[in-house]
């Protein structure tokens, strides 16, 4: 990985997670004021709105059956993907952000079950807050799994895998922070739906082509070595809200 000072690029201590941050490129918004009995129309939006206003959490998680491992898998790909990115440029770090998102669409033949969610928000700080939240939850999933290699053990040895490893269950999250308002595009939550799913990765994709609109992005997935097997039953347990697609 490159160091930057337009990015900052954050490694979790986990070999099958990684988390990408960049700031911002618009302008600082002012500060609004609390009312003290908060504000009963904050849940219901200006039909006039400007569509770009604000930004939106994207959160999309795949399961996946990955009988042979090695380059070729999904796990391999994004063991790949991860070593390659180039996240010392704005560029570099949206256009991992579309890698990411085709990377699993064209999966979309492997996909045993899927989930996701978006949420907007006015601010982009606002939006930032709720994607740090998130990160935090997704990272406790993960974090537990592994744990006697590091991230840069995993991303120097992308693309080395063997193909020795035995056939497993595959854990992705996707999770970034994309300016504008994508809840039309993106339901608020679903569980199960593959044409969602769909919705959700080309939204991530489309916003990585653009110009700067991705304000944050993390990846996640296990196992993270070839000696890891994920079993179903642990599936079921630590993301019981993956339904069958």
């Amino acid at each position: 990985m490159h160091a930057a000072a337009s990015a900052m690029l954050l490694l979790l201590l986990d070999s099958s997670a990684s988390a990408l941050r960049v700031p911002t490129a618009r302008p600082h918004p002012r500060a609004s004021t609390l009312m003290q009995f908060g504000n009963p129309f904050e849940n219901m939006k200006n039909p006039f709105a400007d569509k770009m206003d604000g930004a939106t959490t994207i959160a999309l998680t795949l399961s996946f059956r990955c009988d042979k491992r090695g380059p070729s898998s999904v796990l391999g790909q994004l063991d790949k993907l991860a070593s390659e990115a180039d996240t010392s440029t704005l560029e570099g770090f949206s256009e991992l952000c579309t890698d990411a998102a085709l990377l699993l669409l064209r999966r979309s033949g492997e996909w045993l079950g899927c989930c996701g969610s978006a949420q907007h928000c006015g601010t982009d700080d606002q939006a930032l807050a709720v994607f740090d939240k998130l990160a935090i939850r997704e990272a406790a999933k993960f974090e537990d799994r592994d744990t006697g290699a590091s991230v840069d053990a995993a991303l120097a040895a992308a693309g080395l895998q063997g193909g020795t490893g035995k056939p497993t269950v595959a854990v992705v999250c996707i999770l970034a922070c994309v300016i504008g308002d994508r809840e039309d595009s993106v339901p608020k939550s679903f569980s199960g739906d593959a044409s969602k799913m769909r919705a959700g990765l080309e939204e991530l994709a489309a916003a990585g082509n653009a110009d700067q609109e991705v304000l944050a992005l993390e990846l996640f997935w296990v196992p993270g070595s070839d000696n890891e097997v994920l079993e179903p039953e642990e599936v079921t347990m630590d993301w019981p809200e993956l339904m069958s697609c």
